[in-house]
């Protein structure tokens, strides 16, 4: 299944860090047979995808976001602390629950991220960098993706340099939504979408989507 993914076995790309990415960043970043995930940029307050993502609820699409504390000066995401503020991960949890429970896949597989929820953020030193990492290590597993992957800055030239990117382009291949019929097909959407309503179909549609972009 993994094969299936990788378009460019031997070529590198580096991508900037993002919270359960979207639907399309997992299409690009499956494409190529190595990867860096910068997790040593700057944390810049315009790229709201490495704490942020979108996800479709019963009426509406909301985003599920991550609160953040900001260093005083120059500091990458790897140095950005994760607030407890709002107790956030059993919102998003709840949240998930409420948008995806009655998906053919949910119960499958939620408890695949209940270490994400399960952090005692109010005691624990979590950053951006590292949340977004154990996010993106469950999602390869999930996914069956793997090609290298190196969470830090190249160490060589790169042509497919996709970190200054803050949102990827949506995609116009529709997938099975549950509630399509009511509000309508949303693009753009964080994996966990195409994950609870595809299920082991998800990665046949990313490999769409990347084909569709060559």
């Amino acid at each position: 299944m993994a094969h299936e993914l990788i378009l460019h076995p031997d070529s590198v790309a580096a991508f900037a860090p993002q919270y359960f990415g979207s639907v399309e960043y997992y299409a690009a970043l499956s494409s190529f047979g190595k990867v860096y995930v910068d997790l040593n940029l700057v944390a810049d307050k315009r790229f709201k995808s490495a704490h942020r993502c979108h996800i479709v609820d019963t009426r509406d699409e909301i985003m599920l976001t991550v609160p953040i504390v900001h260093p005083h000066g120059r500091h990458s995401w790897l140095d950005t602390p994760v607030s407890a503020h709002g107790r956030w991960w059993h919102v998003h949890n709840t949240a998930l629950e409420s948008a995806y429970g009655r998906t053919p896949f949910f119960e499958y597989y939620i408890e695949r991220f209940s270490p994400i929820f399960n952090h005692d953020y109010e005691t624990e030193k979590v950053t951006v960098g590292a949340l977004d990492r154990e996010c993106d290590t469950i999602i390869r597993q999930i996914l069956g993706i793997d090609n290298e992957v190196i969470y830090s800055s190249p160490t060589e030239e790169i042509k497919n340099d996709y970190r200054r990117i803050r949102e990827f382009d949506q995609s116009t291949i529709p997938y099975y939504q549950l509630r399509a019929d009511r509000l309508g097909f949303r693009s753009g959407q964080s994996i966990l979408d195409l994950i609870f309503n595809l299920g082991p179909e998800a990665p046949l549609h990313l490999r769409k989507i990347s084909e569709s972009l060559q």
